[in-house]
């Protein structure tokens, strides 16, 4: 899981991923729809150097499990190349955790992650080497020329928006990052791209849910804790529901 952005777009002093929604880091809702999935074994999260503090105690206080905290790196590749260390280089003092086959990179601004896009890019990955959740393009995507006028527009239909979660064979994805240039580290954004064009393993697109959006802007923030508030209503409700049906068969015992 990175979560080492600054927050930037979103504004005010505090990161997005460390943000309360109804009382609870954002991050810390990512990691558990991550726990909940029983055959993912470690969860890796990758936060900036200053935050690292802020995150385990996150992980204390809401019992996650599985949990190992990183340092980032200052972009998102060098951060996603720090997570991958863990498992092939001795970066923890006395803890080289267990490489894996297939390794997940998510964001953890994206909390809304189910476990069937999980299964299914994580099935890719073992037989094409490395895929992708996509969905459709909302938008028409549009290049200005220099004079700040349309130089062209593309076509729709052809294009797909790059979503997480992605999956990789780990050896593909790792010998990827080791191969970078300080370019790629310090300038990329797209994971699937770096095993193509240094392991020319091209990915495999699955089709994502709508939910895989990422909170990036403050109205998405709202829009977040709109959908938790509600799943927690649900929950209550369902509870409600169950118990009155328990009160129901107890009564009628009598």
């Amino acid at each position: 899981l990175r979560a080492g952005g600054s927050g930037e777009r979103l504004g005010g002093a505090t990161p997005k991923q460390f943000c309360a929604v109804q009382g609870r880091p954002l991050v810390s809702y990512t990691v558990r729809a991550m726990e909940r999935v029983s055959w993912i074994s470690d969860i890796i999260v990758v936060v900036s150097p200053e935050n690292v503090g802020t995150m385990k105690s996150i992980i204390e206080k809401y019992g996650h499990q599985r949990v190992t905290v990183v340092k980032g790196g200052i972009t998102r590749h060098r951060s996603i190349f720090n997570g991958l260390k863990v498992f092939a280089e001795s970066e923890l003092p006395n803890h080289l955790l267990q490489k894996p086959e297939v390794v997940i990179i998510h964001d953890a601004v994206r909390p809304f992650v189910e476990e069937d896009i999980l299964s299914k890019v994580v099935m890719a990955a073992k037989e094409y080497g490395v895929a992708g959740a996509i969905r459709p393009l909302v938008s028409t995507v549009i290049a200005s020329a220099a004079d700040g006028c349309l130089d062209h527009s593309l076509e729709r239909a052809r294009y797909r928006a790059s979503e997480m979660p992605q999956a990789f064979s780990f050896d593909i994805i790792y010998k990827a990052y080791q191969q970078c240039t300080d370019y790629d580290l310090d300038y990329g954004t797209e994971c699937l791209h770096l095993a193509l064009k240094y392991c020319e393993t091209n990915a495999k697109l699955v089709e994502g849910p709508a939910d895989l959006w990422k909170v990036t802007y403050k109205r998405d923030l709202y829009a977040a804790e709109s959908i938790i508030k509600g799943m927690c209503s649900s929950l209550w409700l369902s509870v409600c529901i169950f118990l009155s049906l328990i009160n129901s068969l107890v009564c009628c015992s009598f």
